[in-house]
């Protein structure tokens, strides 16, 4: 079937605005309702694409236009002229709508959508993202925009649905995308355990230095330390942060905190590197500047989001015990510390995680089983074990163009993780901890 339906963007964008000239909506243009309604996702990338695309499609019947390519930008010399801007009367939403014509729709599709959303809330600044649609229309989708939009519904958690032209009887309608295009390689939703980044938050008690066989004190407090981590997923929430938590009993008699919080986050500047697994990507001199940072300054998800949620936990815990940070590293360390010397006691997310937990919590509810606490760690863990794949192909790119005749050293930033062992043994307060 042949894609080449408009000369340009422009070409395009007229016939669209033809049709709603016709009182028509763009539901009346889509072919493929029902064979998109009987679509049963198979995974769960899948049923987040299709969570996302439900519900955008919604607020694409009785549609009134806002605006077409006009700036929307409040700022003097900046220009925003998304192609159409409409208003979804049953839903109360705003509805941005994209069109692209070529293969050239790689990433800026994307890009642009975000920043349309943003000076929406210029105007109804108490808009949520939840009553703002993305609509792309584009007759091909290379891989890096399907990258770009399973990004931002999975991860990013926007509403979005794209639709593509096609011909029927000689006319120019529309389909929703087939939704396992998106996700047609696993790169897209796996994340590795370098992703994530986060340290222990470690909860003293003091008195056992004078009472050291004594290490129930702290006991009955565990709803207070829930109750902390509760506090932490609302903060993370409020900063669109993505993250979790584990609280524990520290089984090791040598450690003088019997409980402990580990708290994990995206890092995001380590995933950078899932831009290099596509081998269409070219990267330009931005990229290269975000690749130096990682060369020079090795961040790991260590950032001060995940800091700040952390404080607001911290301000529940200080009054019954002195909590420090230690153990800065990324998730696979922290959980095998984690899982060699504890009894889990309850598990906490937000952000996507937060989603996706409840989500998961959901399924087991109706299988059936009614017991299962809100907070279950065997269910977190099952959830990340999903999540995660212990094989993901990492390209670490501290070693990005390396040249061994160039370094003078004889080694990397990354090698010096060896020489730091300090936060390796987690929970004993002999050590010099900077916090």
């Amino acid at each position: 079937m042949s894609k080449e339906f408009f000369n340009s963007e422009k070409d395009m964008q007229k016939w669209l605005s033809d049709e709603f000239s016709k009182e028509k909506n763009l539901t009346d243009l889509i072919l493929n309702v029902e064979e998109f309604e009987k679509y049963e996702p198979n995974c769960l990338a899948s049923k987040k694409i299709f969570q996302s695309f439900s519900h955008s499609f919604k607020s694409l019947d009785n549609t009134s236009v806002i605006s077409e390519d006009e700036n929307i930008s409040f700022k003097k010399g900046d220009s925003l002229k998304p192609d159409f801007l409409l208003y979804a009367l049953e839903t109360e939403s705003v509805v941005i709508v994209e069109i692209k014509n070529s293969g050239h729709a790689t990433r800026e599709g994307g890009t642009e959508l975000g920043a349309y959303a943003s000076e929406v809330k210029s105007y109804v600044p108490f808009i949520s993202d939840g009553d703002i649609v993305n609509v792309i229309i584009s007759p091909e989708w290379p891989t890096l925009i399907r990258h770009y939009i399973f990004h931002e519904i999975f991860w990013v958690q926007r509403n979005v649905i794209c639709l593509e032209p096609i011909k029927s009887n000689g006319e120019i309608k529309l389909n929703i995308l087939d939704i396992d295009s998106i996700i047609e390689d696993n790169i897209s939703l796996k994340i590795g355990y370098q992703h994530l980044g986060g340290y222990q938050l470690c909860l003293y008690d003091h008195n056992l230095y004078k009472e050291p066989d004594n290490r129930t004190r702290l006991d009955p407090h565990i709803e207070q330390m829930n109750t902390a981590i509760s506090a932490m997923a609302t903060k993370g929430n409020s900063q669109r942060n993505h993250g979790f938590a584990f609280l524990w009993k520290d089984n090791w008699d040598l450690s003088l905190a019997p409980y402990s919080i580990t708290i994990i986050n995206f890092s995001p500047f380590q995933s950078l590197e899932r831009l290099f697994h596509d081998e269409d990507f070219e990267p330009n001199s931005i990229t290269e500047k975000f690749v130096d940072i990682l060369k020079d300054f090795d961040p790991n998800g260590h950032g001060e989001s995940l800091i700040s949620i952390t404080q607001t936990g911290r301000e529940f815990l200080e009054d019954f015990c002195a909590p420090r940070m230690e153990g800065f590293h990324t998730w696979d360390i922290l959980k095998e510390t984690m899982l060699s010397r504890s009894d889990l006691i309850s598990f906490h997310s937000w952000g996507v995680f937060g989603e996706l937990y409840s989500d998961k919590l959901l399924e087991k509810y109706k299988e059936g089983d009614f017991n299962l606490k809100s907070n279950n760690p065997e269910l977190g863990l099952e959830l990340l074990d999903e999540l995660i794949d212990p094989d993901y192909e990492f390209i670490n790119l501290a070693y990005y163009d390396y040249d061994p005749d160039e370094d003078e050293n004889g080694f990397f930033l990354k090698d010096l993780e060896g020489l730091n062992e300090e936060n390796n043994d987690f929970g004993n307060e002999d050590e010099d901890i900077p916090f």
